[in-house]
């Protein structure tokens, strides 16, 4: 009798020890992990008039020693120095850091809820809504479409080394700043060069980082006209670009700066003017009906010239002249009784002054001489 009660009391205690371990809550062993998620927003902005990158990086990394990363960034940039109006550049910003955290899933819980029972309550039906008023359709007129047409683009050319051409004006220009030192005390300054500006007046706008200046040599000797022996202008060679790279000691009359191209040797005492951008596309347009003229000068007043080389005719946009213009060159024969002109080459034009304008000889059948003349081709 003891021993079945005894095995009775075990399977009791046996039977309560498992419904109490079968009630407890299970809990997650491992709790959730967390990663981190670095953002980059990639957006892009389209390049206005005047827009360095120097500009364009203090503007989004509010610093403009940023742009050489940006640069770095735009592969199909070729040249930091050179970006031109519509020109897409892709921008880099971080956007912090996104923490995510995976969470453990958690068991439901069972919430047993007493409903007392109640006796039910008659629905009354809502009064109808009024009718809504009858719509009117209006019938839209029909749309008239007009075609555009495609926009055809003029033909141009390029003419890559825009930069270094120089020109001849009746004033000269006023230089802003000049090269008074130039790093490791050289005296030829070539490209990538360091070299210390100086302003030529205090009333000179001041010299501002990231500003682009060109380089210049006037001639000191008056460019006359070789048939009517007057007076026609000064002769400016562009020699190089500078960009400043900082203040020296706070000083705005005094600046450091780089030499980021070289035409031509620079020198101590060289002057600086503001740089125009120029564009070397240059769109083909028509020449004005009757113009005659003369070629002045070749770039480097050599006696002798030909095709490929810069030259000044005495025409310029007072004339009707534009760049993307060409003309026809012409010596003269006396017949006796009259003169004829015959065509031995021609000219593009690639800039152009009041009086004066910068053409390219694209052709020549001999040997070109200053005074040979430029007229409108035939048509």
């Amino acid at each position: 009798m003891l021993s079945i009660i005894r095995s009775i009391f075990i399977t009791a205690v046996c039977t309560f020890v498992l419904l109490f371990l079968s009630i407890q809550p299970c809990t997650a062993s491992d709790e959730g992990a967390a990663s981190e998620v670095e953002q980059e927003t990639v957006f892009y902005y389209t390049v206005k008039k005047g827009d360095t990158l120097w500009d364009i990086s203090k503007h989004f990394f509010d610093s403009p020693r940023a742009w050489p990363e940006l640069w770095s960034k735009n592969s199909q940039v070729l040249n930091p120095h050179l970006i031109y109006p519509g020109n897409r550049l892709r921008i880099y910003k971080k956007d912090g850091v996104i923490s995510i955290t995976q969470v453990p899933e958690k068991e439901e819980e069972v919430v047993v809820e007493t409903v007392q029972e109640t006796t039910p309550v008659a629905i009354q039906e809502p009064p109808k809504p009024p009718a809504p008023p009858e719509e009117i359709i209006e019938t839209p007129e029909e749309e008239v479409l007009t075609e555009k047409k495609p926009e055809i683009e003029q033909p141009s050319f390029q003419y890559t080394q825009i930069d270094r051409i120089g020109f001849i004006k009746k004033e000269p220009e006023t230089p802003l700043a000049y090269i008074f030192k130039a790093k490791d005390k050289k005296s030829l300054i070539s490209e990538d060069d360091i070299v210390y500006l100086q302003q030529k007046e205090k009333g000179a706008p001041a010299l501002i980082p990231g500003t682009l200046y060109a380089v210049i040599d006037i001639r000191k000797d008056p460019i006359m006209d070789t048939v009517t022996k007057e007076y026609i202008g000064m002769q400016h060679n562009i020699k190089g670009i500078v960009e400043i790279t900082e203040i020296l000691q706070n000083d705005p009359l005094r600046a450091e700066a780089r030499v980021s191209k070289a035409f031509r040797a620079l020198r101590i005492d060289d002057l600086l003017i503001p740089y125009k951008k120029r564009s070397p596309k240059i769109t083909l347009t028509d020449s004005p009906v009757g113009l005659d003229g003369n070629i002045i000068t070749e770039e480097e007043h050599k006696k002798i010239f030909a095709e490929g080389e810069i030259a000044f005719i005495n025409k310029g946009s007072n004339d009707g002249v534009m760049p993307g213009q060409h003309y026809s060159i012409y010596s003269k024969e006396d017949l006796g009784d009259f003169i004829k002109k015959i065509d031995v080459g021609a000219i593009a034009v690639l800039h152009t002054e009041n009086e004066t304008s910068t053409v390219l000889i694209t052709k020549s059948k001999g040997e070109l001489t200053p005074g040979v003349g430029i007229r409108t081709p035939a048509r």
